[in-house]
């Protein structure tokens, strides 16, 4: 994984942020969404609407902390949609394709560069 490059959508917005990669039929031609937070917390994400399963990958100051791997589809209504936690605060989140983690054999403590 080591020097490896990704092109990823970056939610700027609330709109953004709620929306994440939701209605989407696939992430290409990115490979994946950033979701940036001004401070360390623990963000909790949902599968709304998504028609694909991902990676979350929470990192903070450019560790990883948290990985969930291969998320399921979730149809529920909103109220009861599952909610997932990093264990630990996070400023930056990563969704990426179901498997990438694993395929890449991504770790917590492992370190991202975030580049503009």
């Amino acid at each position: 994984m080591k020097g490896q490059t990704l092109n990823v959508l970056v939610a700027k917005t609330l709109y953004q942020h709620k929306k994440g990669l939701g209605g989407r039929d696939s992430i290409a031609p990115y490979d994946g969404m950033l979701f940036l937070f001004p401070f360390s917390r623990k963000e909790g994400f949902v599968m709304r609407d998504k028609k694909f399963p991902i990676d979350i990958i929470w990192f903070d100051n450019g560790r990883v902390v948290d990985i969930a791997p291969n998320l399921p589809l979730d149809s529920a209504p909103e109220e009861q949609l599952r909610r997932y936690y990093p264990r630990v605060n996070a400023n930056v989140v990563l969704e990426l394709p179901a498997g990438w983690a694993t395929a890449r054999g991504l770790k917590i403590g492992d370190v991202l560069t975030v580049r503009p």
